[in-house]
């Protein structure tokens, strides 16, 4: 037993009271102090650690209300949209836009390789259009660069719902009030 109290107090001696003279802390300062001086600064650590692993890391929205689509003509509809993105394992999601048509449906849909969700619950998504039955598909689909941002709504009860915006390279633009739901 005495082995181990005489390694102990070398321990204290060498983690506790050397780096205390090293440092010129006041010699009022016991090794409770530091120790406790030590679990708070451990503690802030890793709070901001557990804070940050918490971000979010999907957008998704099934329930938007009725947007207007404005195409590059200037043609406008009304449609709905929906999206499904996430920024882990790697960034990727899908969002689809459809509008009723004399008795039928037409699609804009399309795919997403940038996914940015801040802690906030403000995102930004890029990617590339993959269809466009609405504005006839004016050029080659796969080569429209768009950008949807919008404010993800945490309480769909207390809250109302936020504005979410795309944006087309060819000119093409829509806002939908909707209420996506970031996690």
């Amino acid at each position: 037993m005495r082995n181990l109290e005489s390694i102990t107090s070398k321990w204290n001696n060498i983690l506790i009271v050397v780096p205390t003279k090293v440092a010129g802390m006041p010699k009022s300062m016991n090794s409770g102090t530091i120790v406790m001086i030590m679990l708070i600064l451990i503690s802030v650590s890793l709070l901001g650690y557990l804070h940050e692993a918490k971000g979010y890391t999907r957008v998704d929205d099934t329930s938007s209300g009725g947007g207007t689509i404005t195409c590059p003509t200037g043609e406008q509809h009304e449609g709905a949209i929906s999206i499904s993105s996430t920024s882990t394992p790697s960034m990727s999601g899908y969002y689809d836009i459809v509008i009723a048509t004399n008795g039928s449906s037409a699609l804009k849909s399309g795919v997403f390789d940038y996914v940015k969700i801040y802690s906030s619950g403000e995102f930004i998504l890029k990617g590339k259009e993959t269809r466009d039955d609405i504005c006839g598909g004016l050029t080659n689909v796969a080569s429209i660069s768009i950008e949807i941002t919008g404010q993800c709504v945490s309480n769909y009860s207390n809250e109302p719902p936020t504005i979410v915006k795309i944006r087309a390279a060819n000119g093409e633009k829509a806002d939908f009030p909707s209420a996506p739901n970031c996690s």
